[in-house]
């Protein structure tokens, strides 16, 4: 396993490109220029103790000198022995409303945008926790299963959005069915679901879900994602491709408001809390606080240890091609040299 300790310098590799460049275009307007001052019947006698190849050869090993010099830089690190590590913690199951009422701008820049931001910051608090996402409109499904790979997660919450799912509808209901077959674990502890909606258009049987996490001993946390006054849907029209406001059937345009009390049901029966967050911008934090005070398990997995840097031998073989290229003579020795 391979891993770096400087990578936030991989713009060194910016500067290898620019002086290939550089090299090019002076390869190209030198030709240019001697043809144009000696015209073809000077431009060889010019030219006799100067070796072309030998001008590539010298700029190649430049390029070389600093692409391994580059990988030098980033600092890597091979990994030998395959450990298990242990962890404390507990599993969590973010279910996310992807319904179209969450692109709704009544919180900046949108509903959504915001609850994933949120949850960006989040996962980037958890130490040891096992997060796993759910997306969920009409119905549910598992975006991303339970892992301690917080950078996977985020790249799984990147592609959350209000197309992910064609069905329509707020099912809530089924987003907690479907975090409860996520958990891998038969113990009834360790488990938090965070549902993150609007709460509107609620389908499902939700008492008989709760009854379930409760069974389970999962905990659930809701956040409401909107305000009480509510407002307008911004939607693209798939025909016209045209900017428009979603409208009923009746040809009204609609507005969506944040619906509270599914979601204070939801979190008060399981043991968890209800936040609003468009009017607390702490939330996840708050959240995070009530999860270390939970009972915390310990979380098994495998991971590379024992890095040792590598950047040395990089570092020697730039140089050497650094040595070679101010070495290398771009001219061909006379014959009156060669004979001394």
């Amino acid at each position: 396993m391979v891993k770096f300790s400087y990578l936030q310098l991989i713009w060194f590799f910016g500067l290898v490109i620019l002086v290939f460049g550089i090299q090019v275009y002076y390869r190209r307007f030198q030709r240019k220029a001697m043809a144009e001052f000696a015209g073809s019947d000077l431009h060889g006698k010019l030219l006799e103790n100067s070796r072309p190849s030998r001008i590539r050869r010298k700029q190649q090993l430049m390029l070389w000198a600093l692409i391994f010099i580059g990988i030098a830089l980033i600092g890597p690190k091979v990994g030998k022995k395959l450990t298990e590590v242990k962890r404390k913690g507990v599993d969590i199951i973010i279910a996310f409303d992807t319904s179209i009422s969450m692109n709704a701008e009544d919180i900046k820049p949108n509903r959504l945008m915001r609850a994933k931001y949120e949850t960006g910051k989040f996962i980037s608090m958890l130490r040891g926790d096992r997060i796993g996402l759910v997306a969920f409109a009409g119905i549910s499904y598992l975006q991303c299963p339970l892992t301690l790979d917080y950078s996977a997660a985020k790249l799984f919450l990147d592609v959350i959005d209000t197309g992910v799912i064609s069905t329509q509808g707020t099912a809530i209901a089924d987003a907690i069915g479907t975090a409860l077959s996520a958990f891998k674990s038969k113990e009834k502890k360790h488990k938090v679901i965070i549902v993150i909606s609007d709460g509107e258009d609620h389908e499902g049987d939700i008492e008989t879900a709760i009854a379930k996490a409760k069974e389970a001993g999962a905990v659930i946390y809701s956040v409401g994602v909107g305000t009480l006054t509510g407002t307008t849907i911004p939607m693209i029209n798939e025909k016209t491709s045209e900017f428009e406001f979603k409208r009923d059937r009746a040809n009204r345009v609609v507005t969506t408001a944040l619906e509270e009390s599914t979601l204070r049901e939801i979190a008060s029966l399981s043991g968890g809390k209800y936040y609003n967050l468009s009017t607390d911008a702490g939330v996840f934090g708050k959240i995070y606080n009530e999860i270390l005070q939970m009972e915390q398990k310990d979380i098994r997995s495998h991971e590379y240890s024992d890095y040792h840097e590598r950047y040395q031998i990089f570092l020697v073989i730039g140089l050497a091609f650094l040595m070679l290229s101010l070495l290398s003579s771009e001219k061909q020795k006379g014959k009156s040299e060669s004979e001394e």
